[in-house]
């Protein structure tokens, strides 16, 4: 037991040994950007919408994706920053086409676009130092942590489509004072 911790704590947290990862420019301003659209609909859901934190989560899985490649990026982690990027495409890029581009869903596409530059940073990376270790097991930490969450929130969903009605129309508005 001792061993396979170890051995998951060196290829999660520092990756391929070989090649470590470079904390760039770039993948600095995406880190940066990503983690403002975070706080923006924390905001927007916690604040505004005065919705509780698993509500935020459910409507806005994005945020937890978010979190998980910055946690990535600050670990120097190729292995962690793969299963964000998994994540960050099912929610990020695919939303781009889910939502619609008016009104307050601007600032949602907003912040798809730059999940998207994210996970085209991280697969460019993985190419470019051939991180195929890394790449297999964050997919496989990516696949785990998705499909339960899927699961969750389709539940959610289920017990609450008026609210998702509303997000997907661009229709939530805050409550009145």
């Amino acid at each position: 037991m001792r061993q396979a911790t170890t051995w998951l704590g060196s290829n999660l947290a520092i990756g391929e040994r070989a090649i470590p990862l470079k904390r760039g420019m770039v993948g600095w301003i995406l880190v940066v950007l990503n983690t403002l659209m975070a706080l923006t609909s924390a905001n927007f859901f916690l604040r505004m919408l005065k919705t509780d934190v698993v509500g935020w989560m459910m409507m806005n899985t994005c945020a937890p994706s978010i979190a998980l490649f910055v946690i990535g990026f600050l670990l120097g982690s190729p292995a962690v920053m793969v299963a964000a990027a998994a994540i960050m495409f099912r929610y990020g890029t695919l939303g781009l086409f889910v939502f619609s581009w008016s009104g307050g869903n601007l600032i949602a596409q907003a912040g798809h676009i730059l999940m998207t530059l994210a996970v085209v940073h991280v697969v460019a990376d993985v190419v470019r130092h051939r991180r195929w270790k890394a790449l297999g097991l964050g997919l496989l930490l990516g696949m785990a942590i998705l499909i339960p969450l899927t699961i969750v929130q389709t539940m959610w969903i289920n017990a609450n489509p008026e609210l998702v009605e509303k997000l997907f129309s661009s229709n939530l508005m805050p409550p009145s004072q």
